[in-house]
């Protein structure tokens, strides 16, 4: 029998009411742990304090060169993605720094984001895996 993979956030309620919770495929729970990597800062998980992301760390140092900082980032969460995710191999990893007018009070900001594209392969289904997201800089949140 496969492995059930589970949502995020957990859902106790219906698990103290005894009722089925929902599932992911292996695909979407590969994707939901990548988010957790890539919006988890280090430290914040105390069973393991290496685990999460160097994007808390560079947050709002936006004065760096861009190429710096994608660099920095990039290299970091490769690092975390081999050690944490082994449900993947072949990983390829793209970040992008981008920007964008905000206008939703009466100021207009412009805010900077990293759009993030993880490629590889699913281990044990041999098919190809592309993940992509856009995560807000300075503070981090998700677009």
């Amino acid at each position: 029998m496969a492995k059930p993979y589970y949502q995020a956030p957990f859902d106790f309620k219906r698990f103290f009411e005894k009722k089925e919770l929902k599932k992911l495929s292996l695909r979407d729970s590969i994707s939901q742990f990548m988010s957790v990597i890539i919006t988890t800062y280090f430290e914040e998980y105390s069973f393991d304090e290496g685990f999460g992301s160097e994007i808390w760390e560079t947050d709002f140092d936006l004065l760096v060169n861009a190429n710096v900082l994608k660099e920095q980032i990039k290299k970091s969460l490769s690092k975390q993605i081999v050690k944490y995710e082994k449900r993947l191999s072949h990983i390829d990893l793209n970040i992008e720094l981008m920007e964008s007018l905000s206008s939703k009070t009466n100021k207009v900001r412009l805010k900077k984001y990293l759009y993030i594209t993880i490629r590889g392969t699913i281990v044990k289904t041999d098919e190809p895996f592309v993940f992509t997201g856009d995560y807000y800089l300075a503070p981090l949140s998700y677009k």
